[in-house]
């Protein structure tokens, strides 16, 4: 039903179209997770001292001119790493570039003299620690500037809805993945597609009048709070009624939902008792050809009309039932 049990999941604007939703998603789901930059630099830290240790190992026993081509190799890859990853900083990337590319354009110097190389794998180094320094503290997964304004402005998180008004959102959620799961079930005339659009504005309406209650309640209280006399709490007081009241709607609006919720139900549940009266009804005939190889035919007339009456009683309950749905209020055809 949701993400978790006691917590809704986020709320989308339904007028947006399905990609457009799926980036708005993603960025809210993005700005939630965990800071990644104390990870990234403790991996950074361990990936210079593995380079720094083996520069020096190297520079002991085999001198400048290999610790050079170590240092070489070391900072084109981590470049091509950081123009390959797109969550980099494009300043550390562009920076990264040109240490790539600068230490390239270095190695004719030091192939054609050796001496050259003298120092050179330090200097690349202290560049290699830079970026990599850079890249940890600049790294925090981005969104651009439209998914975080989209993020604003389309969606209602869980987070921006006080949490004793959870179980309010659940509820219209809870009616939402019913519908979706089930309304097939019904056939035509239920038009679940056209039900499921009103279902999600409901949400996106509700979710919205939530996340303002949350923000003005707080406000309201801060006020009240810090209200120097009762004169201040009496001009305050009207706040109150205006907010009490709009939960009232919005209790009254799920309440039209969590009803509505119940009409489907019992359609479903009608109309799956047709279905399987109608099932009995048209496997009965294998039981009578079963029972006249017993030649006993004459025992099995009053349970068919029986069974006939069944499905015809379910029939007209199942009927009845749907046209309580298709004439609740929340019914785009109602």
């Amino acid at each position: 039903m949701s993400e978790d049990v006691h917590r809704p999941r986020p709320v989308v604007d339904p007028s947006l179209d399905p990609e457009h939703r799926e980036e708005v998603l993603s960025a809210h789901y993005r700005s939630s997770s965990p800071d990644p930059r104390p990870a990234r630099l403790r991996e950074g830290a361990a990936q210079l001292f593995g380079v720094g240790f083996t520069l020096a190992l190297t520079t002991a026993l085999g001198g400048w001119y290999l610790s050079i081509i170590i240092a070489t190799i070391t900072a084109v890859a981590y470049t091509v790493a950081l123009l390959v990853r797109g969550e980099a900083n494009p300043v550390v990337r562009v920076s990264g570039a040109f240490l790539g590319a600068g230490t390239l354009a270095a190695v004719p110097a030091w192939v054609l003299d050796p001496a050259a190389a003298t120092g050179l794998p330090w200097l690349v180094f202290g560049g290699l620690a830079a970026m990599v320094t850079a890249d940890g503290l600049t790294c925090r997964t981005r969104a651009d500037a439209r998914a975080d304004s989209d993020r604003a402005d389309r969606l209602v998180g869980p987070d921006e809805v006080n949490r004793a008004d959870h179980p309010l959102l659940l509820e219209v959620q809870y009616t939402i993945d019913r519908v979706s799961e089930h309304a097939h079930e019904l056939g035509e005339g239920t038009e679940p597609g056209r039900t499921l659009e009103v279902l999600h504005q409901e949400e996106w309406r509700i979710a919205g009048l939530l996340a303002r209650q949350r923000t003005l309640r707080r406000a309201h209280l801060r006020r009240w709070q810090r209200a120097e006399s009762e004169r201040v709490r009496e001009a305050l007081r009207p706040q109150r009624e205006y907010l009490d009241a709009v939960g009232e709607a919005v209790r009254r609006r799920v309440d039209s939902v969590r009803e509505y919720r119940r009409v489907f139900d019992r359609a479903l549940a009608a109309h799956r008792e047709w279905i399987q009266c109608q099932e009995a009804r048209d496997s009965t005939p294998d039981y009578l050809r079963h029972l006249a190889d017993a030649e006993v035919l004459d025992t099995g007339a009053t349970e068919v009309s029986d069974l006939v009456c069944a499905a015809d009683a379910a029939g007209r309950v199942r009927d009845e039932h749907v046209r309580e749905l298709l004439g609740h209020p929340l019914h785009p055809d109602a």
